[in-house]
């Protein structure tokens, strides 16, 4: 069985210290009956920080899924290494509310969160949000999808209805991105947010050092090189892609083009 405290003294922070806890658990059950067991959603800006505490747990399967593999929000799920987990065996359920009538009111992703959550459901049981015209798909834990589809019937001041949906079925709704010309010094991460989000330096790297910043869903450093197709996200600002690196300047610059998901 795994010695949680050797794990668990790397975390201050008292409620990333219990959730490891439990992740701990989770994994621990899995080896001792031999079956597959599973988080809660994770965020994706704490989510790299735990399966880096579990990548070396021996006789273990382990992956994360959220549903589609885009998904910021994700279960990890745990098996024993003789058999590896199908995206299927995930309890996640995608949940479709379609809005009754059309209304010129936009309706957001805080709005179908908030209705979600204002039924009495907990965040870490809820994942990634799709938001299309007149309607979204939540991503649930599969406990909880029949109590949705029963009991929410409004999403901010609009009637609607829920109904559960097959995997298969989800179509990504179409990004919006909107397009960035601009020239760095180098292809360092700190200098690419910058860029990307029209911040200043300092204020990026001040991000980066409190893990709000993540490279391809793994946290990143000031000094991270990012290459041409990777994806960058800072919390609380969104995402970004370096879509392509055009070369130097001849001012010793990097002229690149980047995609901001709007």
């Amino acid at each position: 069985m795994i010695n949680k405290e050797i794990y668990l003294k790397n975390f201050n922070d008292i409620e990333e210290r219990l959730i490891a806890s439990k992740i701990l658990d989770r994994a621990n059950t899995a080896l001792r009956d031999h079956a597959n067991t599973f988080t809660d959603f994770i965020d994706m800006y704490k989510l790299s920080k735990y399966l880096v505490m579990v990548h070396n747990i021996s006789d273990l399967s382990i992956k994360a899924f959220g549903g589609y593999p885009e998904s910021e929000r994700k279960i990890i799920g745990f098996c024993p290494d003789y058999r590896e987990l199908q995206d299927y065996d995930f309890p996640v359920t995608p949940v479709e509310i379609h809005l009754k009538s059309s209304n010129e009111e936009s309706i957001s992703h805080r709005d179908y969160l908030g209705s979600v959550l204002g039924l009495g459901i907990e965040r870490s049981k809820i994942g990634d949000i799709l938001v299309y015209d007149h309607k979204a798909i939540v991503f649930v834990n599969k406990d909880i999808a029949s109590y949705i589809i029963n009991n929410l019937f409004k999403v901010k001041n609009i009637k609607a209805e829920a109904k559960e949906i097959l995997l298969d079925e989800v179509v990504l709704p179409e990004p919006k991105i909107k397009e960035i010309t601009s020239t760095v010094s180098s292809l360092r991460a700190d200098s690419i947010l910058s860029a990307g989000f029209q911040l200043s330096r300092s204020k990026i790297v001040d991000l980066i050092k409190s893990e709000k910043a993540l490279i391809n869903g793994v946290i990143a450093s000031p000094a991270s090189h990012i290459k041409e197709g990777d994806f960058l996200t800072l919390r609380g600002f969104g995402k970004i892609k370096l879509a392509e690196v055009r070369g130097k300047t001849k001012k010793d610059r990097v002229s690149i083009v980047i995609h901001r998901y709007v």
